[in-house]
């Protein structure tokens, strides 16, 4: 007899007994939890940034069935609030005309959850910085896609991060 079935059978024994789960597949509590994700406070020039950091964590969160968006913070269990603390675009190469090639989009964010009922802050996150690197040139349109494409990109890493850290804290494992 071929063995394949009996190993197959023994790997999706072990893999499902890991204790692996994908973060959105959380067992549901006893209701859904309301959080009321508000407007990040932009303490930078860069317009919109938290328009797309609200966007791209109101979209992770929604990956969860027991997590509930709430539109207004009265009726929400509980409050994400975050701010962007800095933005910075640096150069990291240069031409042989020593022209900027390649910038570095740095964005430095702080974060936190509060219990809304109590008041009280069950964690905050200051100074996280996430970095992406992005192809500069002359033509200015490009440039500027560029950017925002990074931008993109480093709004889902946080959103993620911040999601992983909400369902750690509320999960009732």
């Amino acid at each position: 007899m071929n063995g394949r079935p009996l190993v197959l059978i023994f790997v999706t024994l072990l893999l499902s007994s890991c204790g692996y789960h994908h973060p959105a597949s959380q067992p549901s509590w006893s209701g859904p939890i309301s959080i009321h994700a508000g407007t990040w406070e932009n303490r930078t020039n860069e317009i919109a940034l938290e328009g797309l950091l609200l966007q791209k964590t109101a979209d992770w969160l929604q990956q969860s069935r027991s997590l509930r968006l709430e539109g207004d913070p009265a009726r929400a269990d509980y409050l994400l609030a975050g701010t962007i603390e800095t933005v910075n675009n640096p150069a990291t190469a240069f031409n042989s005309g020593d022209r900027a090639t390649t910038l570095n989009a740095s964005v430095k964010v702080s974060y936190r959850l509060i219990d809304r009922a109590s008041g009280k802050t069950l964690w905050e996150i200051q100074n996280t910085v996430r970095e992406r690197s992005y192809q500069a040139g002359d033509n200015g349109v490009r440039n500027r896609t560029n950017k925002e494409e990074a931008m993109s990109v480093i709004a889902g890493e946080l959103a993620e991060l911040i999601y992983l850290k909400v369902i750690a804290t509320l999960s009732p494992n």
